[in-house]
């Protein structure tokens, strides 16, 4: 028997969006909801990190320690529509 593999939709992303940013939910819990497995789930929710700093995938300069505020230190989240755009290219 072979696995079938298939992608996630625009729509399974924003349910992880939503699950993930607003309800703050883990990876487990998130895969449960949706239906599909953990490590797919893991693993687009790497892929659809988006850090403040880095709207146009450049790089982040350094910052001094006593500079760390802001913006530039935010934590990385999911995004539905960054995950899509990197799916499509």
């Amino acid at each position: 028997m072979t696995k079938v593999y298939s992608h996630l939709s625009a729509e399974e992303r924003v349910r992880i969006d939503e699950l993930r940013n607003r309800e703050g939910l883990g990876v487990r819990q998130i895969a449960l909801r949706i239906g599909r497995d953990k490590s797919t789930v893991s693993r687009e929710l790497r892929r659809g990190l988006w850090f403040a700093s880095n709207e146009n995938d450049s790089y982040r300069p350094y910052r001094p320690k006593r500079l760390k505020t802001g913006a530039w230190t935010a934590r990385p989240f999911y995004s539905a529509l960054t995950a899509q755009r990197k799916a499509e290219t």
